[in-house]
This record gives structure tokens, sequence and C-alpha cells, in this order.
């Protein structure tokens, strides 16, 4: 199980970050339609409290390697769909942001989710090092 879920891992964590950085655009026009009415955002909620919880009890590694890294963005993503389920109106309040600060904040997310994704790809299926 542990080896389906970084492999998962590995591949969305830089289609997810590809997404953010080239589509940023897409992504705030979405989150502003989701935001007014609250209700639009429960199944992305559902959606993303169960992922995480599947993927945070299956992939509960607390090492210090890169491993943690998958099983703190596994809870992170269970409490944000839990928050979201519990208090839907907590997307109204980001509604005020912005679209260049949106912009900017999915673009570094983006380029940060890349780095992460090639570097758990490199550790859990040995990518081949540059010399």
């Amino acid at each position: 199980m542990k080896t389906t879920i970084e492999a998962i891992f590995c591949i969305v964590m830089p289609v997810l970050g590809l997404s953010y950085l080239f589509q940023g655009g897409q992504w705030i026009r979405c989150f502003r339609e989701l935001t007014p009415k609250p209700h639009r955002s429960l199944p992305l909620a559902l959606a993303m409290l169960t992922a995480g919880t599947l993927s945070g009890f299956a992939y509960n590694d607390w090492t210090t390697t890169w491993p943690i890294f998958i099983s703190a963005f596994s809870w992170l993503l269970a409490l944000e769909g839990a928050l979201i389920l519990v208090y839907p109106a907590s997307l109204a309040r980001l509604q005020k942001i912005p679209d260049r600060w949106l912009n900017l904040y999915l673009r570094s997310g983006g380029v940060g989710f890349i780095i992460l994704g090639v570097m758990l790809y490199r550790h859990f299926f040995d990518f081949p090092q540059i010399s």
C-alpha cells in the first residue's frame, strides 16, 4: 500500500504544480465560483477529507527523511477537508483576496509542488544521479 501511495504522490504533486503554475487563472475562476455558495464546495471537501484520511492512515511515517512530507501533506489535506465540511462559510472569507495575490500564491505553490514531487520521485524510485 505504501508503494502505491508513494507512486500517486510522485505523479500528482508535479502535475498539480504544473497546473497551478501555468493555469493559475483557471484555478482562481474555479475558486471564485465555489466561494459565494458554500454548498458547492462540499463534494470537493469530502474528496479532500477522504483522500487525506486514507493516505494519512495508510502512510503514517514520521521519520526525518522525505516520507514525512507525504504524511504531513495527507493530514493537512484531511484537516482542510474537515474544516470546509464543518465551516463551509470559511471559504467566503478568502473572497476578499485580490486575484493578483492568489495568482502569486498559486504559482509559488506550484513551484513548490513540482520540486517536492521530483524530490519524492528521486527518493523513492532511485532517480539517476547527475554527475
